[in-house]
Formats: structure tokens, C-alpha cells, sequence
């Protein structure tokens, strides 16, 4: 007779699908299911097999009385059972989330507004650093914001600020996700637009437009066919001594085409740092440079960031910046 996750599966319809935001977070590298599942600030939103939660301690005196009562009812020979007791469950998990959402009194209301206001600073706070900030700031952002919208399921600044990570984290599909979800709320409002149109631009950037070849396969986190067949030909153009990494003086060659003019040897060295390191050659010794790898991944970070700027230095190097092929 009763659906024992009819409750559960109501306070997603009503108050946000939290499984779908963790899921979109988690296709962005941002995996905070852990922090939400083990959470005590958050009213549970599936069966848990942890330690109980106020819920859940309702939920079993209820049961006890139920089954109290249970005897009294056999005793005269009834055909009522115990209700299941995952659907009592359900049902206090609904009410204390829709107490939070529809709070008793103004005071409430209130300390509950103030309260994610502060939050949602601390979160933009966090947010600072951009791509320099290491997963457990994006981690920390992610779950905050949850905090948010436990309160406030209709929030489109926490919708936003979830797009935001995933655009940040270099994860477009997520991010337009969420902003999709964003607009159904409100339409009206301007991040939401603006940030849009940031994801479109570098979308089309890297997976082109008008015919243009795309830099990055499907995923996202490597190059498409057309980028690392190029990649693979300027290598080779520039590892003058086929050693099979590029030295320090070849890199410099190199950024010398795409800049226009020398880079400092400490940049040089900085972004070898990064993306390379002690490399062993084809003949057993260790330098410090770049292998293909290295500047493959070099590319993929550009071309995430700035797209444009990849196609310019390909053109640079002697390739078509649309079909990708030299010229």
C-alpha cells in the first residue's frame, strides 16, 4: 500500500534534486557526495545506514509505538499493521525540511536569510583564486552552498554558484547544467546570463564553430585528433637534437614564435615546473624540459582557458587555425 520512498522522493520534487546536483558536481570532478551523505547540518534526502539523526529517532519511537499499539489492535482481532517504517522515516526526513523552508515564525526567517547571506560571502570569498584554487577550496564551496540551498531550494544564486565551480573547474556541461536549472527559476537574473555566455564562448572556441576543427576531444580533458597531430608535428620541428624532449633553449625557440620576442629564462623555467619537469631522453639522460605530453597538456590548459590564443599560436607554427592542418 505505501511507497517507503514516497517521502524521500517528495522532498526532491519540492525542495531541488539533490541527487541530480551531486551528480552534475560529481561530472565535474567535484565529488562532495561523502560530505553531504555523512553531513549532520543537512536533512537526509535517501536511507542512511549510519548513526542515527533526529529523524531517525523519531522514526523508531514512532515505530515502537505503532507496534505498542499493534497488540491492542491484534487483540481484537484487526487487520491494521505497523506502518513500513521507512516510510515514517520519509516522513519526518519531509517535515524537517519543509520546517526549514517554511520556518514558524519571522525570527526564523530571518536568522535563516542572514545566516546564508554570510555563507554565500564567504563562498564568493573562496572563489577568488579562480583555476588557482585546489579541489578542497571547490569541494568546501560546493557543500557550503548546499547549505544554502537547504534552505532556500529556490535560491538561483546557489545554482549559480555551482556553475560557477564547474566553469572554473573546466567542466562546461555541468556548468550549463546548472545554469539551465538557474534560468527555469529565474530568468531575469544577470550572472546567470552573463556566465552563460562565457561558457558559450569557450565552448565554441574549443569545440569550434562555423566548421572549425575542435582543440579538445568529447571529455574535454584531452586534445582532439586535429590538435595532437599538430602538436606532435611542432615537437618535432623544434626537438632539434631528436632526443625526444624539449630543453629549456628549444621551449625558448618556441615561445619566442608565439610571443614575438624572448621570455625570461625564470618563465621558462616556471612553466617547465608545471608542466614538465627532470625528463629522461631517448639517450638515458636527465634534462630539464618537455616531453609531448607535457605540451599536449601545456595546450589542453590554454585551450580551456583561452581557445583563441591556442588557434593564434598554431597559426604561428605554420597551421590553418580553423581545419588545424598546416599550411
Amino acid at each position: 500500500m505505501y511507497n517507503s520512498d514516497l517521502w524521500l522522493e517528495k522532498i526532491s520534487a519540492d525542495f531541488g534534486d539533490r541527487k541530480s546536483i551531486v551528480g552534475f558536481l560529481l561530472d565535474a570532478g567535484i565529488d562532495i557526495s561523502e560530505l553531504v551523505d555523512a553531513s549532520t547540518e543537512l536533512v537526509p534526502w535517501k536511507h542512511r545506514h549510519c548513526e542515527q539523526s533526529g529523524s531517525e529517532r523519531e522514526m523508531e519511537d514512532d515505530e515502537n509505538q505503532c507496534k505498542q499499539n499493534e497488540v491492542t489492535i491484534e487483540e481484537h482481532d484487526s487487520l491494521v499493521s505497523v506502518p513500513d517504517p521507512a516510510l515514517l522515516y520519509g516522513m519526518h526526513c519531509y517535515r524537517d525540511r519543509f520546517v526549514r523552508v517554511f520556518p514558524h515564525s519571522k525570527d526564523d526567517a530571518m536568522c535563516y536569510a542572514k545566516q546564508a547571506e554570510s555563507t554565500i560571502d564567504q563562498i564568493k570569498g573562496m572563489l577568488r583564486d579562480g583555476h588557482g584554487a585546489s579541489i578542497d577550496v571547490f569541494l568546501e564551496a560546493a557543500y557550503r552552498t548546499m547549505l544554502v540551498q537547504e534552505y532556500f531550494p529556490a535560491s538561483v544564486e546557489c545554482y549559480y554558484l555551482w556553475a560557477l565551480l564547474c566553469f572554473t573547474h573546466n567542466a562546461f556541461q555541468p556548468s550549463l547544467a546548472f545554469l539551465d536549472i538557474g534560468r527555469n527559476i529565474d530568468d531575469a537574473f544577470e550572472p546567470i546570463q552573463d556566465l552563460a555566455h562565457k561558457v558559450r564562448l569557450v565552448l565554441n572556441g574549443v569545440y569550434g564553430s562555423n566548421g572549425e576543427a575542435p582543440l579538445l576531444d568529447g571529455s574535454g580533458s584531452g586534445p582532439s585528433a586535429q590538435l595532437s597531430n599538430a602538436l606532435a608535428i611542432i615537437f618535432q620541428r623544434f626537438d632539434s637534437d631528436r632526443d625526444g624532449v624539449l630543453s629549456v633553449s628549444e621551449i625558448a625557440s618556441m615561445i619566442q614564435i608565439t610571443n614575438g620576442r624572448p621570455a625570461p629564462r625564470s618563465t621558462i623555467q616556471h612553466i617547465i615546473g608545471v608542466f614538465g619537469g627532470r625528463i629522461q631522453t631517448k639517450g638515458g639522460r636527465m634534462v630539464s624540459g618537455w616531453d609531448i605530453n607535457s605540451l599536449t597538456d601545456f595546450y589542453i590548459g590554454q585551450s580551456l582557458d583561452d581557445p583563441n590564443e591556442t588557434r593564434n599560436d598554431l597559426a604561428k607554427f605554420g597551421f590553418d587555425p580553423s581545419s588545424l592542418s598546416k599550411i
